[in-house]
């Protein structure tokens, strides 16, 4: 057989044909070892093959997290983040709002208390249907004071000058010692929910201001103390000595508790 060389554009001779088809001049032992490693090349490539195609088949599915059984979070729809309240929320007045009540994601205070954003930039808890007012003040926020329907239960909020709580506590009872009918239950420094310095005077007194207790007594509870933001302030409880102390008490430790200074971030307080 004859060849043509494409290289040389000629046909090529039997010497250049046993180039061109060099496996059908070997002999017949060489064809078959030739042929065997052909079947074995094949043979390996067809088990690689098999060995690839199962080890796909097998492989694991990416890992896809089970839905959630059971009702949703309360106030936390698909698509919602729920993000921890502050206490705060819109209320009914310009000068302080109350949370709302209806939402099941917000802190909730005592029973018959209501969470308040006053205009001055705290927060604070008061029983529901107080009524406000305030006065400037010749240092920082204005003198703020809540007070009960009844006109004798109130609480005042402002901030102090002074270097301490406890310094700012001495100063005032100076000036609380003169008024008529004053008694001194005790006046002691008190640990802080926030870890900061803090101070208490107690007394009763049938006087406040000048504004008579129109012959019960007055008891007074009142609290300095170093807030969150490193500011100094003051929380004043009055009520009726007569009924006991207990409401004047309650009053300042939910207040305290739910205290938050202006401009700073404070978690609502954990239920006891």
């Amino acid at each position: 057989m004859r060849v043509f060389d494409t290289e040389r554009q000629e046909w090529a001779g039997s010497r250049r044909e046993r180039l061109f088809d060099a496996d059908r001049y070997l002999d017949l032992p060489r064809q078959r070892k030739v042929l065997q490693h052909t079947a074995v090349v094949l043979a390996v490539c067809g088990v690689s093959f098999s060995v690839w195609a199962l080890g796909w088949k097998d492989e694991p599915e990416p890992y896809r997290p089970p839905a959630q059984e059971g009702p949703a979070e309360p106030g936390v729809t698909a698509g919602d983040t729920a993000s921890p309240g502050d206490g705060s929320g819109t209320g009914t007045s310009d000068d302080a709002t109350p949370t709302d009540p209806t939402d099941p994601a917000s802190p909730t205070p005592p029973a018959g208390y209501e969470v308040l954003d006053d205009s001055q930039g705290f927060r604070i808890a008061l029983p529901s249907g107080w009524t406000r007012e305030s006065q400037a003040s010749q240092y920082g926020i204005d003198v703020v004071e809540y007070r009960g329907p009844d006109g004798v239960r109130r609480v005042q909020v402002f901030q102090l000058m002074e270097s301490s709580p406890h310094a700012s506590v001495v100063e005032a009872q100076e000036a609380q010692s003169k008024l008529d009918g004053y008694r001194k239950i005790h006046v002691q420094y008190v640990a802080d929910p926030s870890g900061g310095e803090a101070a208490e005077h107690e007394y009763t007194a049938g006087e406040l201001n000048g504004e008579s207790g129109a012959g019960a007594p007055f008891h007074v509870l009142d609290y300095r103390f170093e807030a969150q933001d490193g500011q100094r302030y003051a929380l004043i409880v009055y009520g009726e000595e007569d009924d006991g102390r207990e409401d004047e008490r309650a009053l300042l430790d939910t207040a305290r508790a739910w205290f938050c200074p202006p401009s700073t971030q404070c978690e609502a307080p954990q239920a006891s």
